[in-house]
């Protein structure tokens, strides 16, 4: 038991000095690509959630008026199935921005898909906050 809580914890420290690396020039604007919202997503998947997440269903980047992110939820009743898509702005003010949405939206997916809340900011959705706080990311509204 002891080891495997060594082992994840020098996960998060590896993680954590990632994050540090990758968001050193903080006033560079970040365009987002699908490579990295795959490869942090397979991260924050580890680290956040223990690998529970599915991926998800499709991934789009794209203008969003309101917000710099979502996770949309398409439900057909007619088949009886849902699919969640990520939405991601083509353009953030650094990187640090793009992770923090990324790592927020992901919140929303484990609300929805393991815990079935409705996926709003309520308690279950910032009971995440000290494991954000770890990793040197940020879980607001």
């Amino acid at each position: 038991m002891k080891k495997k809580k060594i082992v994840k914890d020098s996960y998060i420290v590896r993680t954590k000095k990632r994050i540090l690396r990758d968001t050193i020039e903080t006033e560079k604007k970040y365009t987002t690509n699908f490579k990295d919202i795959r490869n942090y997503f397979k991260i924050f998947n580890k680290s956040l959630f223990n690998n529970k997440l599915n991926p998800f269903n499709d991934v789009m980047i794209k203008r969003i008026v309101r917000g710099s992110g979502q996770c949309v939820e398409y439900i057909s009743y007619r088949k009886g199935t849902n699919k969640f898509v990520l939405e991601m702005m083509p353009k953030y003010k650094n990187k640090m921005e793009f992770l923090n949405t990324l790592s927020h939206e992901m919140v929303h997916l484990w609300q929805q898909t393991i815990k079935k809340d409705t996926g709003n900011h309520n308690k279950l959705f910032f009971s995440f906050r000290n494991k954000f706080k770890r990793l040197n990311l940020k879980l607001s509204y």
